[in-house]
Order: structure tokens, then C-alpha cells, then sequence
């Protein structure tokens, strides 16, 4: 028995190994490259490219069948199940991907936005390439990580991402400015998607179960809602950005995003591990305490990178970028205040998430989309920058909230909230003080005094509540 946990706990800190390299290169080019683009883009280009990337999102959020994969694995009790479901979830995410990709082609077309006006036929073609090739490829990655297939996971992200940066650099070097960014995605996707049909082509067939796809789309146009309202808060905001205050000033936001991002890639290391296996766990026989357990411990490592990401980034920023493009760095405590909340919301909103038809996602979302907009409108014009990082914090703080309310009517979980009340809030009232007192000398040490403090809190939150079987 013991000797059991020992191998599952082995495996599944060599998969989070993995994935933490993998997440580093597929979410992490942009953050690595940003000495290379920002020398060969004009802020001007830059801003439109970071705006190309808004779109990209905003389609991937619109995905239309992995998401439902992780929720429908578990009830397939033999290999003609599982290849039904993959089957049928490919075939599917194929055909509206080719459908999304035109929608998304037009819409840039027709936009209302000055931005979008200086793309070619040609770069509209290729995004629209990107577009459909992304969305047939995420079933086949999310396959691979269900079944724990860490080895082709690894040959495939690997691959993909060498892919994006080898094109990007002949083409910048080679004069492509923009074009060279837009056609490394093309070029990645293509190898991407090639190796996740070859990887899942025993279990790929042609075949597309009706019953199931209509259980999928019930499912998965919860979180589609969801995701549409979501891309307000987290897409639309750069957009509204680049129209009101002009190209030049998202760039400078877009920076600061490729810091928060960072930080967020840090957590998807464990959260690519624990996503796709949560509901498994949830229904072992200590299921409800094996994930709470988890969950505070993923609450814990949201904190501590936040803070350590409002230590270290300035400095290194400082050290790599031109002058012109460090105008943000004041944005960047409160703007990981943002994401640390977006975070510890896709942690503790596992409940919401059981019905099979999850109609708590779209409506709060919904809801926070309708308060971010409105909030967009007043504060953007009014602050500038500031007012887009008000309002960000309102919403996703607001969302947090409710999520982790509904999520635990639905599938109660014993918290223990007064050592993470205790072990969060110092930490959380350091990173709001620090853009109030950057000119100070002294004003850097605060996030360090912070993760002084979390860690001496943690030892608290980390108590052991049980025995738990193999889930970390």
C-alpha cells in the first residue's frame, strides 16, 4: 500500500516536471522573446500584434469539445469508449474550427477598430489558419494529458514551440516585422496538429457519436457562455485600451501582461496536473478531503508567486527591455493582484463545474462581464491605465467570491479558513500599498517582508488533515 503512493507520488511529480518545462516553452515564448521582437517592432507594431494575440484568446476560450473531455473521461468504462469520445470530440472541434476561422477572419475584416485596418488579405488568412488549426488541435493535447501521456505531450509542445521560434527569428532577421510573429504561428500549428493526430491515431477514428457530441455541446455551452463573457474581462480591456488611449500605451500594458502571464505560467506547471485529474479524485473515497487539501496547497503556491513575481520582475524588466517600453512598471503590483484572484478562482470553483449542465459558469460570469464593462466605461476614460486595473480587480475579486460561494453549495468542502485568512491578507495589503509608496527607497522590500510572512503562515494551511491516498 505504501509502496503504491510512493510510485504515484513519483509519477506525478515527474509529470508536473514535464509540464512545468512544457509550460515554459508553449506559454513562455513571449515572455523569452521580448528582448528579440521589441528591437525589431515598433511600439506601433507591437500593440497591434499584442492585440492579434487578444484574438487568438478570445477563439481558444471559444474551443468546443476539450473542455468537456476531462468531465466526460471518467464514465468510460473500456478502450471503444474512450476512443468514441476522443473520436467524435476531434471531429467535432475539426469542423467548427474551419467555421470559427472564417467568422474570425470576417470579423477582423469588419471590425470597428482603427487597429485591424492595416492588416492584409494575407494576414487576415493566416490568422484565420491559426485559428482553425488551434481549435482541432486542443482535444488531441488534452487527450494526451488525461491519459497521462507525458512523453508525447512532451515530443509535441516541444516541437510546436521550437517550431514558433525558429520561424520567428529567420523572419525577423529577415525583415518580415509583424509577419514574421503571424507566420511562426501558422508554421507551429501545422507540426502541432500533425503529431497530435499521429500521437492519437490508434484511437482516432472517423467516426462522430451524435448522442455523445449533443451531451458535449450541452456541456461545453456552458463554458463557452462562460468563456464569451470571461473575454471581457480579460481581452476586451486591451482592446478598449489600444482604441481609447492608443497603440503605444497597450504595448506598455502588454509588457506588464507578459510579467502577469508569466506568473500564471508558473501555476498552470501544477494546474495542467491537477485540472484534467480533479474529478477523479473528487470520487475516491476521501475524495472531498484530498481535494481540499490540494486546494489549499494550491492557494498557497498562487500567493507566494505573486509575491515573488513582484520581487524580481522590475528588476529583471529593467535589465532587458528598451527604456520606452518600462513605463508600466508601477501597473505590475496590482495587476498580479488581478490574476492572483483569476487564479485562486479556478481553484476553488471545482463544484460549479459537477451538473452537466454547468449553468452557474455563464451566468456569473456574465454577470462580471456586464460589471466590467460598465466599469471599463467609467474608469478607463477617467484614469487611464489605473482605471482598467480598479476595475479589473473589482470584477475578478467580485468573481472569486462568488464562485467559491456556489462551488461550495454544490460540492462542500471543509476549508480551513481562518490559517488562510491569517497567512493571505498581510501579503494581500502589501502588494495594494506598493504602488503607493514606489518612489520610496525601501518600497521594494514589501513583497520580500510578505513572503516572509507566507511562508511562516503556510506551515499553518499545510497541517495535514488525514491520511491521503496517491492524488499528490
Amino acid at each position: 500500500m505504501l509502496w503504491n503512493k510512493i510510485k504515484a507520488a513519483r509519477q506525478s511529480l515527474k509529470e508536473m516536471g514535464v509540464y512545468g518545462v512544457l509550460m515554459i516553452l508553449q506559454k513562455g515564448i513571449g515572455l523569452m522573446m521580448l528582448p528579440v521582437t521589441t528591437r525589431y517592432l515598433s511600439l506601433q507594431d507591437y500593440g497591434l500584434l499584442e492585440s492579434l494575440v487578444v484574438i487568438f484568446s478570445l477563439c481558444s476560450l471559444l474551443e468546443i469539445s476539450a473542455g468537456a473531455l476531462p468531465r466526460f473521461y471518467p464514465d468510460c468504462k473500456n478502450a471503444a469508449a474512450k476512443a468514441n469520445l476522443i473520436s467524435s470530440s476531434f471531429v467535432l472541434s475539426l469542423a467548427y474550427g474551419l467555421l470559427l476561422a472564417v467568422l474570425a477572419g470576417l470579423s477582423l475584416h469588419f471590425l470597428p477598430f482603427e487597429l485591424f485596418a492595416s492588416l492584409t488579405v494575407w494576414q487576415l488568412t493566416a490568422v484565420a489558419a491559426v485559428v482553425a488549426l488551434s481549435i482541432a488541435l486542443q482535444p488531441l493535447m488534452m487527450w494526451l494529458r488525461i491519459e497521462r501521456r507525458a512523453n508525447r505531450y512532451f515530443y509535441l509542445v516541444v516541437l510546436q514551440s521550437l517550431t514558433q521560434v525558429a520561424v520567428t527569428l529567420w523572419g525577423l532577421q529577415h525583415g518580415w516585422g509583424i509577419n514574421a510573429v503571424i507566420s511562426a504561428s501558422v508554421a507551429a500549428n501545422v507540426v502541432g496538429l500533425s503529431l497530435g493526430v499521429w500521437f492519437c491515431r490508434e484511437q482516432i477514428k472517423l467516426r462522430f457519436d451524435f448522442a455523445l457530441a449533443k451531451l458535449t455541446l450541452s456541456y461545453q455551452s456552458c463554458l463557452i457562455g462562460a468563456s464569451l463573457a470571461l473575454f471581457v474581462m480579460h481581452g476586451l480591456d486591451r482592446l478598449l485600451l489600444a482604441e481609447w488611449l492608443g497603440a503605444e500605451t497597450l504595448a506598455q500594458y502588454a509588457i506588464m501582461i507578459k510579467v502577469v502571464e508569466a506568473t500564471a505560467m508558473a501555476f498552470g506547471v501544477i494546474e495542467s496536473w491537477w485540472l484534467p485529474r480533479r474529478f477523479a479524485v473528487l470520487q475516491h473515497s476521501n475524495g472531498q478531503m484530498e481535494v481540499t487539501v490540494i486546494h489549499q496547497r494550491l492557494l498557497l503556491a498562487i500567493m507566494l508567486l505573486l509575491l515573488s513575481a513582484a520581487c524580481f520582475a522590475p528588476l529583471l524588466l529593467k535589465a532587458v527591455l528598451p527604456l520606452e517600453y518600462l513605463a508600466g512598471i508601477d501597473w505590475l503590483p496590482l495587476m498580479l493582484l488581478a490574476v492572483g484572484f483569476k487564479l485562486a478562482t479556478a481553484v476553488t470553483d471545482i463544484g460549479c463545474y459537477l451538473p452537466n449542465s454547468p449553468v452557474w459558469l455563464p451566468r456569473i460570469n456574465a454577470a462580471s462581464a456586464v460589471l466590467a464593462i460598465s466599469l471599463y466605461y467609467l474608469l478607463i476614460p477617467a484614469w487611464g491605465v489605473w482605471g482598467l486595473i480598479a476595475a479589473t480587480n473589482s470584477v475578478f475579486a467580485l468573481r472569486f467570491v462568488m464562485f467559491t460561494i456556489i462551488s461550495l453549495i454544490l460540492q462542500p468542502l471543509q476549508y480551513r479558513v481562518f490559517p488562510l485568512v491569517v497567512a493571505f491578507i498581510p501579503p494581500l495589503m502589501l502588494l495594494l500599498l506598493l504602488p503607493l509608496v514606489v518612489e520610496v527607497a525601501w518600497a521594494q522590500l514589501l513583497p520580500m517582508v510578505g513572503l516572509i510572512w507566507l511562508m511562516l503562515g503556510s506551515v499553518w494551511v499545510v497541517k495535514p488533515q488525514g491520511q491521503l491516498s496517491s492524488a499528490f
